[in-house]
């Protein structure tokens, strides 16, 4: 996960695993486990051009997914 973080063009924060969980669970699905870290580690990454949506964060409501 370190080199995946050098990676990254980002400082958002990351987000709460409860709320991947939740997630999950409105999608009917299971991230993989690498995914799970990396959003736990910043919530929306960004790497080069890839920008991935970010988790809904009850904490964070400014860059939420919908």
């Amino acid at each position: 996960m370190n080199e995946i973080m050098d990676l990254l063009d980002t400082n958002r924060k990351g987000v709460a695993e409860a709320a991947i969980r939740e997630t999950e669970q409105k999608l009917s699905i299971r991230f993989p486990d690498q995914y799970v870290q990396l959003f736990r580690l910043a919530n929306g990454p960004e790497i080069g051009e890839w920008i991935l949506f970010p988790i809904k964060d009850p904490n964070n409501t400014k860059k939420n997914m919908g």
